[in-house]
């Protein structure tokens, strides 16, 4: 079997559905993400109440990306810049491993809100910033911009499935 300039099998291209699942990751927690900055800076909100905002939607946003590395070039390889790393080839089985169990905890968290919201386990969970403080309940509309997150977990599970099926080296024989 033909080897790829870092010495691996070469790598399957991703599977379409699988390319737009990815990109589907980031789209889907950018509404909340806008929805949380722009709260932040509108409603009297003190700096780190601010920042802790934010924060709070780049990191969410720059991890949703991360899905994004799965069907790209720079999932497979890592790029120029990377000093040491440049050119070598991504540990698959790690960053397989890495996705999973990050798509598995955000299918945890979206089921336990939703179950909470249902059931109603915990009536009110710790507030982070500034406790001496009440804020108005979110108006009911704003549901519909953390819906599309819903799904990150469950796209990052079938993407990372991809990237598997991509990246593991065949166990079968080769033909002759």
């Amino acid at each position: 079997m033909p080897t790829s300039p870092t010495g691996r099998p070469p790598v399957l291209p991703p599977a379409r559905w699988a390319v737009r699942a990815a990109w589907a990751a980031p789209l889907g927690v950018l509404p909340s993400s806008v929805w949380r900055v722009t709260v932040a800076f509108t409603d009297g909100h003190n700096p780190t109440e601010i920042a802790y905002m934010a924060v709070l939607s780049c990191v969410t946003v720059a991890l949703a990306l991360l899905t994004v590395g799965l069907v790209q070039s720079w999932g497979e390889t890592f790029p120029r810049w990377i000093p040491g790393a440049a050119g070598r080839p991504v540990p698959a089985r790690v960053v397989t491993r890495i996705a999973r169990a990050g798509g598995v905890l955000l299918v945890l968290i979206t089921l336990y809100g939703a179950l909470n919201n249902i059931f109603g386990f915990v009536e009110r969970g710790p507030q982070l910033i500034h406790e001496d403080r009440e804020y108005e309940q979110p108006a009911a509309w704003v549901t519909y911009l953390y819906l599309p997150a819903v799904a990150w977990g469950f796209l990052v599970l079938l993407v990372a499935g991809d990237y598997a099926r991509r990246t593991t080296p065949s166990t079968d024989p080769e033909p002759r």
